[in-house]
């Protein structure tokens, strides 16, 4: 999907397909029988509406009592679904028993016999409605179809249904899902494989591609078949989706997930203004987890009261929690969500003197595997610089974005973080960052670290090369702080583990401060001991000790390592997001998966081993967006090289 894609809320013969009033869900579900076993249909569909409802449908009960659901009555109801007055896109969705065999299959109504053969309604049967259908909906071009069968030998029927289908005027923007096997089924899988496929999707996923969604629901379905892109389903418009945060957010998973819990709980008016932008989950760390840097807060504050032009460069050793410094300050700069955490307790309230200006930032921009030619964009767009020259040279597209910002009336103040992660960073700092700051009312804020030859686990280095290129007059070291370390691992563990031993709690996160460790360090090893609360008993008191003595690479190793003995498809996946060096991979229309399926010696990777992988590795994997869609990626470049290296070395 690209930026200029139209997003249609529904479809319909409106001309540009917005219909407000949403699409139908059509349902037909059988559950009482004369010869078979009731089945709880009803119940099913309306799960079934109830979840599509979160993409605009709206439910079409039948309102016929199950008793009377017979062979007439449903071919009347497959009638008025075929032959709408206007076109309009729809889901049909039928719920009951059914049969399969080499030769046919079958659907049962009401009065069926125990075998279906003679009075059970055929896959032609079914064909012919939806021929019928499309001939109305070919006058719309916007307009869709999804017919899904739930019921025993519904993979077999949909097949059947697709084959009559193909042989004649083929239907266009078409999905048919059929949802169990040739034997016995249950109800309830379709809605199930439907709510895990749209729990995948993001705040940072602006819309939905039907044509995405049905590979989704494919990978979470036990047995059964869709036929989408044989009926050229990609033809269909996205649909909007609801959405908790109003814009893209870049974090990490664990982060995005507890950001999401805390949304959820807040009122509509309180939500407006958690704008993600100034949550500080962009930096990595929650508001709430934040402790310590009383001093570099306090010396940010006042540098952004005192100086109208120039920058301001917060460096530190890698892990030190310069991101999470910056998030701080964020919060803090933004009254309604300062007020708003103040007031729920998860931050304090500052002095005025230790608070930045209210609303002082007018760019927030984390700069993680971004290139020269985003950034540039994505800061006359910031700027309100309007649309960009087709030059089609960055060098020229620079001196456009400095032209035009010199001339701006208006201050400008811009946040940057993680240049040591972008994938120029030293022609991004000396070329662009450097010379906004020298422009009249412009200020740049930028946190980084000193040189791009640092690593959580390399050597000490005197080099200063990304500091000595942003050319800063005024830089802050964030130094190591054991105290708030120590803090800051029992905030995590008892919010995580509210049953665990505070002494066992406390314990460890002394032992962290014993190796003098940074947060970086700190978050990793928290999630370790997350994922086994062993080592807080005085049994898994050896085990704890010899994983705090690894460092940062080793320690997301032996993660890796658990992650892998839980799933063959986790290693690959996770190196798939490294071999894109800071680039984002999506997960849309499979290409992360097939990309870690090309790694994974043969083993298939699907869309539910990514959803699996997301929940046991959130903090290693960064949540952002690209293009109104999400993207993943690795949460730090220390992960990547414990992929890269070796293969860096077997070219050595």
């Amino acid at each position: 999907m690209t930026e200029n894609t139209t997003v249609y809320d529904v479809t319909s013969s409106n001309g540009d397909g917005r219909d407000s009033t949403g699409f139908p869900v059509v349902c037909l579900p059988i559950g009482r029988y004369r010869h078979h076993a009731p089945l709880d249909a009803d119940e099913s569909a309306a799960r079934v509406a109830e979840l599509l409802a979160e993409l605009g449908g709206r439910a079409d009960p039948w309102l016929l009592p199950d008793t009377a659901r017979n062979r007439s009555a449903v071919e009347e109801r497959l009638e008025q679904w075929a032959g709408p007055p206007t076109p309009r896109s729809s889901v049909l969705y039928w719920a009951g028993h059914g049969e399969a065999a080499p030769d046919g299959a079958w659907l049962a109504v009401h009065e069926t016999p125990a075998s279906m053969r003679t009075r059970g309604l055929l896959p032609e049967s079914l064909a012919a409605f939806i021929d019928a259908e499309w001939s109305r909906r070919i006058a719309d071009p916007y307009a869709w179809t999804v017919v899904v069968i739930e019921a025993c030998g519904a993979e077999r029927f949909a097949d059947l249904v697709a084959v009559r289908l193909l042989s004649g005027d083929k239907p266009r923007r078409l999905a048919i899902v059929g949802v169990g096997g040739y034997g016995a089924g249950h109800l309830g899988e379709f809605a199930d494989a439907l709510s895990g496929a749209l729990a995948s999707y993001t705040d940072n996923d602006e819309t939905i591609r039907l044509a995405d969604l049905m590979l989704r629901l494919h990978d979470r379905m036990q047995v059964g078949s869709i036929h989408a892109d044989a009926f050229d389903l990609h033809l269909a418009p996205p649909l909007s989706r609801p959405r908790l945060l109003p814009y893209g957010i870049t974090t990490p998973l664990d982060v995005y997930a507890e950001l999401q819990a805390f949304l959820a709980g807040l009122t509509p008016d309180e939500r407006s203004h958690f704008i993600p932008k100034a949550q500080g989950a962009e930096q990595g760390e929650l508001a709430w987890y934040f402790v310590g840097r009383d001093r570099e807060r306090a010396e940010i504050a006042r540098w952004l009261r005192a100086e109208s032009t120039g920058m301001l460069v917060v460096t530190g050793r890698a892990g030190a929690g310069k991101s999470a410094l910056l998030g701080n300050v964020l919060v803090h700069a933004h009254p309604d969500l300062r007020e708003l955490l103040v007031r729920s307790g998860h931050v304090r309230e500052l002095p005025d003197g230790e608070r930045p200006p209210d609303r002082v930032f007018d760019a927030v921009i984390h700069l993680t595997g971004a290139s020269m030619s985003e950034l540039v964009g994505r800061l006359a767009q910031a700027a309100e610089l309007g649309e960009r020259p087709a030059t089609g040279s960055t060098a020229q597209d620079i001196e456009w974005l400095l032209d035009r910002l010199g001339k701006r009336a208006k201050p400008f103040t811009l946040l940057v973080d993680a240049l040591d992660e972008a994938q120029e960073p030293l022609d991004i700092a000396g070329s662009l960052l450097s010379r906004v700051a020298k422009l009249p009312h412009a200020r740049v804020v930028v946190g980084t670290r000193a040189s791009t030859k640092e690593g959580p686990d390399q050597p000490e280095t005197d080099d200063r090369n990304l500091v000595d290129a942003l050319g800063a007059a005024h830089v802050i070291v964030v130094p190591r702080d054991p105290d708030a370390l120590g803090e800051y691992v029992r905030l995590r563990l008892t919010h995580a583990l509210p049953t665990a031993d505070p002494a066992a709690i406390d314990a460890a996160a002394r032992q962290i401060q014993a190796y003098d460790r940074h947060f970086l360090y700190a978050r990793l090893a928290v999630h370790e001991i997350v994922a086994n609360p062993q080592l807080l008993t005085p049994e898994g008191g050896d085990a704890l000790i010899g994983l705090l003595r690894r460092d940062h690479r080793a320690l997301f190793a032996a993660a890796v390592d658990r992650l892998a003995r839980r799933s063959a498809a986790a290693e690959p996946l996770l190196e798939a997001l490294a071999l894109a060096r800071g680039r984002g991979l999506p997960r849309a229309d499979r290409i992360w998966a097939i990309t870690a399926g090309a790694l994974s010696d043969g083993v298939p990777v699907t869309d539910l081993d990514i959803d699996q992988l997301l929940e046991a590795a959130a903090p290693y994997v960064m949540l952002d967006s690209e293009h109104q869609q999400s993207v993943y990626r690795l949460a730090h470049r220390t992960f990547q090289e414990h992929f890269l290296n070796p293969r860096q070395e077997q070219a050595r």
